[in-house]
């Protein structure tokens, strides 16, 4: 399955969506920019969309909610251990009530793993955040919190937040 991402101003992204309303398309707006997510067995749709294989999913991405993208630059001889460690803790989110849907996606020519998860709403996230299981197993992976671990990112890893209702 191939996952495709673009991005753009929130203007343009609705008619992005607009034109195509045969395609499974995801629209969300973040702070200043929307992203419209594809996934797809065929080519993008996308001018210039940014490529990724799916490496572990669960669930179906709605038109709802609130997402949450782990945004990793990952060395590319760095790249087994860290899909390794990953696969290892994600597990642990089929557990959790109010994840939706998750994608662990490796790059296509880039170094930037995307690791997006629904949630129902920023509140369910931000719990999650703050507990122990994201403390000690998700964030020494997926924002490279420990020093072994900081070895296997190009650059800092960050996070970015959309929401699927409305522009904001």
């Amino acid at each position: 399955m191939n996952f495709y991402v673009t991005s753009g101003t929130p203007d343009y992204m609705e008619n992005l969506i607009a034109k195509n309303p045969q395609h499974p398309l995801i629209l969300l707006h973040g702070n200043g920019n929307s992203v419209v997510l594809h996934e797809t067995e065929n080519k993008s749709i996308f001018a210039v969309p940014r490529k990724f294989e799916i490496i572990a999913q669960d669930g179906q991405f709605t038109q709802k909610g609130y997402y949450t993208f782990f945004n990793m630059p990952i060395m590319s001889d760095e790249r087994p251990v860290f899909e390794k460690k990953a696969l290892d803790v994600i597990p642990a989110l089929n557990s959790n009530d109010a994840v939706i849907a998750y994608r662990l996606l490796r790059p296509i020519k880039a170094e930037t793993y995307l690791f997006i998860i629904q949630w129902g709403g920023p509140a369910s996230y931000e719990v999650w955040k703050g507990s122990n299981e994201y403390k000690t197993s998700f964030a020494p992976i997926f924002e490279g919190t420990t020093q072994v671990l900081q070895s296997m990112f190009n650059s800092s890893s960050y996070i970015t937040t959309y929401s699927a209702a409305s522009k904001e």
